[in-house]
């Protein structure tokens, strides 16, 4: 029953065109909600990958800025690094020739008064991005003069390389030094401009002369204190002081009165007083001549006003009468 009222009514629905219509709509409708749904998942895994490419892209940009930034700071190293080579490559000849080394040696020498016996300049040598010059001389002067010199010559901004160094007595000369030097001095091999860290170069002190001469052969070599190491020509004995039988002498220096007693250091040549008397002071000197010791007294007097004389003196005058009175003025001895 139930089958024959299904057949009556598609029949009936057959011939209605409503209902065709309808069974057409839903049809189509259904192909493409079909075809949409595939569709859109082929859009969704599009957009997907586009997400993911764009994540990718912006971690590239990411990686290219942080390059390009470290590409910033290596061009910067670099252009310092590139500066400080150029400044060191003119301090190796600081910005002067050949020919201005040796006069400033020249003029130097003179300034400190030495002796430049030899000076050979070898021929130069090219190196990777500089020239190498070697120089021999052979200086001769005071221990006083030299050090000085060679603490300035070696001390200036051009860059001087000593490979050897030998000092020894001048023969036939004594107080005198030569210094063999033997020095390697180097160029940029073009003219370089200035480097401004010029500026910044801190000023070196005026050279002194040395307190000590290690090379000398007397008293000069100790450290002096009071009148030692003062000429005798300076000193002036103006009275003497005696205490407990030890008799000390005044001197006079450079506007004061020193004591001097028997034993003490006074002079330049290892002066040493060994007696002390009234109008008087003895100095035994030890001199360093001809290759030996040779010892030597000076004395110094005491100062008196015009006119006055000492006990000394006046024993002497007396003794000197007494021998006229007992000879006669004719030289014949005197009957009493």
């Amino acid at each position: 029953m139930r089958i024959a009222e299904m057949l009556v009514w598609h029949e009936m629905a057959g011939r209605s065109r409503m209902y065709r219509g309808a069974v057409v709509v839903i049809g189509v409708s259904l192909v493409l909600a079909c075809g949409y749904q595939f569709r859109l998942q082929e859009v969704r895994a599009a957009y997907r990958q586009g997400v993911a490419s764009e994540v990718e892209q912006r971690k590239l940009l990411q990686a290219r800025e942080q390059q390009v930034l470290a590409l910033d700071d290596a061009e910067v190293a670099l252009a310092s690094e590139a500066k400080r080579l150029r400044d060191a490559r003119w301090r190796l000849s600081g910005g002067e020739g050949m020919s201005d080394l040796l006069d400033q040696l020249a003029v130097s020498g003179r300034t400190y008064g030495l002796v430049f016996e030899r000076l050979d300049v070898e021929e130069e040598v090219e190196g990777p991005g500089y020239r190498q010059v070697s120089l021999q001389m052979q200086v001769s002067g005071r221990y006083a003069a030299l050090r000085p010199w060679l603490d300035e010559w070696l001390g200036q901004l051009r860059l001087l390389r000593v490979t050897r160094l030998q000092l020894e007595p001048a023969t036939e000369r004594p107080g005198l030094l030569q210094l063999h030097v033997w020095v390697q001095a180097f160029h940029a091999g073009e003219a370089l401009p200035m480097p401004a860290s010029l500026a910044d170069e801190p000023a070196r002190p005026i050279g002194r002369t040395p307190a000590l001469d290690p090379f000398a052969a007397w008293s000069s070599r100790r450290h002096t204190e009071g009148l030692a190491g003062v000429p005798l020509e300076q000193l002036e004995m103006v009275g003497s002081l005696s205490r407990a039988g030890q008799s000390q002498a005044l001197v006079r220096w450079a506007g004061r009165v020193y004591r001097v007693a028997k034993g003490e250091r006074l002079g330049r040549e290892e002066g040493e007083v060994i007696k002390v008397d009234q109008d008087q002071v003895e100095i035994r000197e030890r001199l360093f001549n001809g290759g030996e010791w040779q010892e030597r007294s000076s004395y110094l007097t005491l100062s008196r006003p015009a006119g006055a004389r000492s006990e000394r003196e006046k024993t002497a005058d007396r003794r000197r009468g007494d021998a006229a009175d007992a000879t006669g003025n004719d030289g014949a001895p005197v009957q009493r």
